[in-house]
């Protein structure tokens, strides 16, 4: 009789961890996909904070070196932002070129020389602050045009 009372309970008790164990087996799969769900949104989240960064980073480059104004239109060409800070790169550097020239030539007359020679330092000031604040817009990711240079359209 007890031999049949044991039997009875261990008939009992595996049904019982059996459903046990298949509810913590289902419960796995599913922590498992959370698991893989929020790692997949991080990595995307992530990817995309690195691709900001980057062109950020490439229309940066376009103003601190004038010549590389193409660079974001190469990298990202159906891009707005990209071609803005393009256009506005090259407006400078030709603004840049344009004057650098122009008062070179002027710095050569001999009575008012010197005059344009400091002119001409404070011309060029003048286009590194501009340059420095469309850094400053750029990482802001602002469209920020800069005084009399920024209504110049070159790039369409």
């Amino acid at each position: 009789m007890e031999e049949d009372k044991k039997e009875e309970q261990l008939a009992q008790t595996e049904p019982e961890q059996a459903e046990a164990g298949s509810a913590e087996q289902k419960q796995e799969p599913k922590q498992e996909q959370k698991a893989e769900q929020s790692e997949s949104k991080k990595e995307a989240a992530q990817s995309s904070v690195d691709e900001r960064t980057q062109k950020k980073i490439i229309c940066a480059l376009a103003y601190v070196f004038g010549i590389l104004f193409f660079l974001p239109l190469i990298v990202y060409p159906n891009d707005e932002f990209a071609k803005f800070h393009a256009n506005q790169s090259l407006v400078v550097l030709l603004t840049v070129i344009i004057g650098e020239v122009l008062f070179g030539i002027l710095t050569m007359i001999p009575a008012v020389g010197i005059v344009f020679s400091i002119l001409c330092g404070v011309f060029g000031l003048l286009m590194l602050i501009a340059c420095i604040f469309a850094i400053l817009g750029v990482v802001r990711e602002e469209k920020f045009e800069l005084p009399v240079l920024g209504k110049i359209r070159i790039l369409k």
